[in-house]
């Protein structure tokens, strides 16, 4: 995804000059015109990197959560010696190559592995694969098994009985959905939901909370310009924003649209941010 920094060590080659007075003062000149050449080539080579480098950190949308910095501001992060976040994944360190050490959700990401919500994708085999995805949408079968494992609740205890949705038999997912079923949350209730697509804000934030016990009444519908009394889980997206949780759209200059965008996907990175910040609210 990102371009780490990279040191180099610039070799100069040793130039030995005739004794002083056995060449001309043109000869000196050429020499010392020659140096600073090559000076410049080289600072201009270390701009040209400094902007690859930088080039793409803004290229994952994190409007959706609050107090994230907005794409095109200046970022403040020190950089660490390790390019990538390095998670433990069964027990074993892995280095999540796209998840560079100063994007603003790597500490989200290696918070939600720590605690084993999160793992990154893995081979056929099971074995990662040493990527999280962060920029790919978050998966209704995937938003299942993030806020099973982020609830804290046992697949052994809440697992039983018949899975209802056919679009998650002989998925991997099978089990976090029959859960998300037999505990009742929204999005899973009726097993009519495809499993395999992209999942909604408004589901994304209803589930969460569902998965953390969090009450929430009728929405006002005064918070965002897009989100009515009318609209699929308003009441949880106003107590999400309330809560901190989320927040809406903002426009090129850091200024809030007031649209939240309630059938938008979500990616993996700000769910990331979304669960972590979700365990520090509710999980007192």
């Amino acid at each position: 995804m990102r371009a780490s920094s990279t040191f180099s060590i610039l070799i100069v080659p040793l130039v030995f000059l005739p004794a002083y007075g056995a060449f001309a003062s043109e000869d000196f000149d050429y020499l010392m015109g020659d140096l600073k050449k090559f000076q410049n080539e080289l600072q201009m080579q270390q701009h040209s990197s400094d902007i690859d480098s930088d080039s793409h950190k803004d290229s994952l949308s994190d409007e959706l959560l609050p107090g994230t910095e907005s794409a095109g501001e200046e970022r403040t992060h020190q950089r660490t010696f390790d390019p990538f976040v390095s998670v433990r994944i069964d027990g074993v360190p892995v280095e999540l190559k796209d998840v560079p050490s100063d994007a603003w959700f790597a500490p989200y990401v290696r918070d939600a592995a720590d605690k084993g919500i999160v793992s990154g994708y893995r081979a056929q085999n099971g074995l990662p694969l040493g990527l999280f995805g962060p920029a790919d949408n978050v998966t209704i079968e995937q938003l299942a098994k993030i806020s099973v494992e982020a609830s804290g609740k046992s697949l052994a205890t809440c697992a039983q009985g018949t899975l209802q949705n056919k679009s998650a038999l002989g998925s991997w997912s099978e089990q976090y959905i029959l859960c998300a079923e037999q505990l009742g949350w929204a999005v899973y209730s009726d097993g009519s939901v495809l499993v395999k697509r992209s999942a909604s804000r408004s589901e994304v934030v209803v589930t969460v909370l569902q998965a953390f016990d969090v009450l929430f009444g009728r929405a006002l519908g005064d918070v965002f310009s897009d989100v009515t009394n009318s609209t699929e889980f308003s009441g949880a997206i106003e107590r999400a924003a309330s809560d901190n949780l989320v927040a809406g759209y903002s426009d090129t200059s850091g200024n809030p649209t007031g649209e939240f965008g309630p059938a938008d996907p979500v990616n993996r990175a700000e769910i990331a941010k979304i669960i972590s910040l979700a365990l520090q609210v509710y999980a007192q």
